[in-house]
């Protein structure tokens, strides 16, 4: 949902263009819930249509659309399915990238390098303590 006509139709079309999105384009938050059946992988909503302070539930992972990244985290707040923010003038890898990044699932590869050795950390942490607590049942 964006709140002007020629680039939410921008948008369809770089998304259109990617031939890997099934996309439907809404004029507001009504239209989405009347739209429930078809249940999306993500919505996309421009930050000026959630009004004025009102928490919106659109039934998918959202996508908001901000101008600054105060008013992109400030709006993403009121998404109880927020997952993240696009600048306005973002591009179109920018937006395939973000798109991706809630749609397909958290793999190392996705998770970068801080995130991949984290996660070994993580792994590491319950051995050893699966050892330790093995060794308190032995002695």
């Amino acid at each position: 949902m964006v709140a002007h006509p020629v680039i939410g139709s921008g948008i369809e079309t770089l998304l259109r263009l990617e031939k890997r999105y099934d996309l439907r384009r809404v004029a507001g938050a009504a239209e989405a819930a009347a739209l429930r059946d078809w249940r999306p992988d993500v919505a996309l909503i421009d930050g000026t249509l959630l009004g004025s302070g009102a928490r919106v539930h659109l039934g998918a992972p959202t996508l908001v659309l901000s101008g600054t990244e105060t008013d992109g985290r400030a709006l993403l707040r009121r998404l109880p399915e927020g997952r993240g923010w696009l600048r306005k003038d973002a591009t179109a890898a920018e937006f395939v990238k973000m798109i991706d990044g809630v749609t397909r699932p958290m793999s190392p590869a996705t998770l970068g390098t801080l995130g991949a050795i984290v996660l070994v950390l993580l792994v590491l942490a319950v051995i050893l303590l699966l050892i330790y607590l093995l060794w308190l049942a032995i002695y």
